[in-house]
């Protein structure tokens, strides 16, 4: 029934009327849009919000003829907010700016204004450029590679959120491993260590497989070339998306190869970190948003992990062990709960304006939306510390206390999935913008 909720809550959230929302907005220009010229510019430059990337940025210029001029677009030394491309001698005429960027948190942005280049009479008002032919009105849905929700890649986000999932899992099963009892039965069972292998290979897959899609959703034609792929894996946020991904292979290969558990811990946990500093948390107050990401993504590690660990480890009814691992779980679970929601509400406040953009925005409905799934899961961990908890750990506990706490633990991940992937496509939507008005004539964010 809880689940049901948070379902229609979501779908609710996704059929809702898009609000404005923005990844990098155009705040200035030069020239500046609708500005008549008496000569041609040596440069155009343009500024954004929030930091981009400046070597995968894409400026050209359309005459009212429309002939196109691909300028050489590069980031501003000066300047990571902007984007510069020196400009030959123009004749008069109108000129439309078509621009697109990929800014600090992966996104693509792009954009169009105009401007005239020609001679002005001296003291006499500007006249704004005459306009160019009409261009087709923007499609309702963003220019995304695949399907897209709120301006967020399906596909994309799906990987994105599968993939830190399974990582999260690794990880936390592996820490529950290296801590286990010497020669305990549960450190060296077979299906522990089939679970363990299952999620480490999927959170290496996914990964890779996100990069490949992340590469193909940024590229101006949605295609993968190996000089797009270049010029945007040697990026921040590129380097970012190689050293996660490769973390994740590592840990793959100390888990399954080496046999080295608390290597792979190691490894399975560093790029769990590295993930902190992509997505929105890289471009909007980084020096907090950073480091509250990477520790939301630790600590629901281990809450995942316990309950994966309590699900699967092999016990008895009268096995004491299971229940000293229970109560180790529960423990090392209300830490990681309070730390998940502490810097859930932390991201929250940065990436949005104000808290009634909670409301008003898609990104803010979504966040309810994981609250609302973060909530339930408090629930059942209050229910499962204060009612089941004492029958396993009682000296009397029966087979049937053990079956009714895997029960409700199993109820609980279920529940988890759900919120991590809501948690994929939040960091694909667009936050809400500061106010600012777009100075483009037309801008899609995706």
């Amino acid at each position: 029934m809880r689940l049901a909720f948070l379902t229609l809550l979501a779908v609710s959230t996704v059929a809702a009327p898009r609000s404005t929302a923005v990844h990098a907005t155009l705040v200035s220009s030069e020239p500046a849009a609708n500005s008549r010229l008496a000569t041609s510019p040596s440069r155009v430059r343009l500024v954004f919000s929030e930091p981009v990337e400046g070597k995968l940025g894409r400026i050209s210029l359309r005459r009212s003829t429309g002939d196109v001029i691909a300028l050489r677009a590069g980031g501003d030394p000066r300047d990571v907010h902007a984007v510069v491309a020196p400009v030959d001698s123009l004749a008069a005429g109108t000129y439309r700016v078509e621009w697109r960027v990929v800014s600090a948190d992966g996104h693509p942005v792009d954009g169009t204004f105009v401007f005239a280049v020609g001679d002005t009479t001296l003291g006499a008002a500007v006249q704004p450029p005459a306009p160019l032919p009409p261009e087709p009105e923007p499609e309702s849905e963003p220019d995304v590679w695949g399907p897209s929700v709120v301006g967020a890649p399906v596909i994309a986000a799906l990987l994105r959120g599968a993939a830190l999932g399974s990582l999260m899992a690794a990880a936390g099963l592996l820490l529950f491993q290296t801590g286990a009892a010497p020669n305990a039965a549960q450190r060296s069972d077979p299906r522990l260590r089939r679970l363990t292998t299952v999620f480490a290979v999927l959170g290496a897959v996914l990964l890779a497989a996100h990069v490949i899609v992340w590469l193909i959703n940024t590229s101006p034609d949605h295609q993968l070339d190996a000089s797009w792929a270049s010029s945007a894996l040697s990026t921040i946020v590129g380097k970012i998306e190689i050293a996660r991904t490769g973390l994740a292979v590592l840990a793959l290969w100390a888990w399954w190869l080496a046999r080295r558990p608390a290597i792979a811990l190691a490894f399975a946990a560093a790029a769990l970190a590295v993930s902190g500093a992509s997505g929105h948390s890289a471009a909007i107050q980084p020096e907090w948003g950073i480091p509250a990401k990477a520790i939301h993504l630790l600590a629901s590690a281990v809450w995942l992990g316990g309950l994966l660990w309590l699900a699967v480890r092999p016990a008895a009814d009268d096995d004491a062990l299971f229940a000293r691992d229970a109560d180790r779980v529960s423990s090392r679970a209300l830490f990681a709960v309070m730390a998940v929601a502490f810097t859930g509400v932390v991201q929250t406040r940065l990436f949005l304006p104000a808290w009634g953009d909670l409301i008003s925005s898609a990104y803010g409905r979504l966040a309810l939306a994981k609250t609302a799934g973060l909530l339930v899961l408090v629930a059942f961990g209050a229910y499962n510390r204060q009612r089941l908890m004492p029958r396993v750990v009682a000296a009397a506990r029966t087979v049937a206390d053990i079956a009714t706490l895997r029960g409700s633990v199993v109820r609980e991940v279920a529940v988890m999935v759900f919120v991590i992937l809501l948690g994929g496509l939040l960091a694909y939507v667009p936050p809400p913008g500061e106010g600012e008005e777009p100075m483009s004539s037309h801008q899609t964010t995706q």
